[in-house]
């Protein structure tokens, strides 16, 4: 497994960056030696693999010396088998932060934090591709036609804006061009422009028409609008840990556990809407219905 870094110090004479790399290395997996006791010295040296080293302006300390401004580029490379290696790499990390004569740490490649992020990945598919299908679901029996003008009505609108062809050759619909924070847009009509507000006024027969009409959201079944109102003050945290996936950066314990704390509920919701439209009980209670019928009609 490998990891990568660059630091920022300032070398004078005498520094010895790798020396003092190898040491702070040392300390760490002695201070986790219940996990670590097999390595020696040779071993903990060959971790630590020195890539570059860029030199940059010159100051002079208040005794004389001479600094230059250095970035360092190293990586830390851990057999594949290494228990605990995740504490291993936060407590290093740690500790080159925390020493004197090092100003700066960045981390980049970490095959663990790969790993989760892969993790990640996988729920948060899953999941929107459910809430598109509900989404779907939803505004298919709002509208029921016009297939690829679903959002029609709608304030947010797609930031891709494709063509009818195009979703219907990749077989998706606009939904499927939405973020998470525009999912808690939904169910809501732009204001009327002024030409369309005279039109209401001048058709509607009486001011409760019109003010129904103005009122009127694009899904209106109470089911299927609770549900979009549901999941409005769930999707931040879900958007959170998507950016945190797609640029690859490691999320914070907060985000992890508010992202946790919102997939379980937005999931909960959907299924528990979905379990509504359970095809095998319509399908049962269609032929109890048409059983019963079929009684009736024959004691008739």
């Amino acid at each position: 497994m490998i990891f990568e870094f660059l630091i920022f110090y300032q070398e004078k004479i005498g520094t010895d960056i790798c020396t003092t790399l190898f040491e702070l290395l040392s300390q760490i997996i002695d201070d986790l030696e219940i996990y670590f006791d097999d390595f020696n010295s040779d071993e903990v040296k060959q971790m630590l693999i020195f890539r570059h080293k860029r030199l940059g302006d010159e100051t002079v300390d208040q005794d004389g010396n001479t600094l230059c401004n250095t970035i360092f580029g190293f990586a830390l490379e851990l057999p594949e088998d290494t228990d605990e290696a995740q504490a291993l790499v936060e407590k290093f990390s740690q500790a080159l932060a925390e020493t004197d004569l090092i100003s700066h740490v960045v981390k980049f490649e970490d095959l663990l934090l790969c790993k989760n992020l892969i993790q990640w990945s996988k729920g948060i598919f899953l999941l929107e591709m459910k809430l598109r299908r509900v989404l779907t679901l939803i505004y298919l029996n709002a509208y029921q036609g016009d297939f690829y003008n679903l959002l029609r009505e709608e304030i947010v609108k797609c930031t891709s804006q494709p063509t009818a062809e195009e979703m219907q050759n990749t077989r998706e619909n606009h939904f499927f061009h939405l973020t998470f924070s525009q999912y808690v847009q939904l169910n809501n009509r732009p204001d009327p422009q002024l030409r369309d507000l005279l039109s209401n006024i001048r058709n509607s027969e009486s001011y409760d028409s019109l003010y129904a009409e103005l009122n009127r959201k694009p899904v209106q079944n109470q089911n299927d609008a609770a549900l979009l109102l549901d999941i409005k003050d769930k999707m931040g945290a879900i958007e959170k840990m998507r950016n945190c996936v797609a640029h690859n950066r490691q999320p914070s314990r907060r985000t992890i556990d508010s992202y946790d704390l919102a997939y379980q509920e937005v999931n909960d919701l959907l299924n528990k809407y979905l379990d509504r439209w359970n095809w095998q009980e319509a399908n049962e209670s269609e032929e109890e219905a048409s059983s019963l019928k079929q009684s009736e009609e024959g004691e008739n």
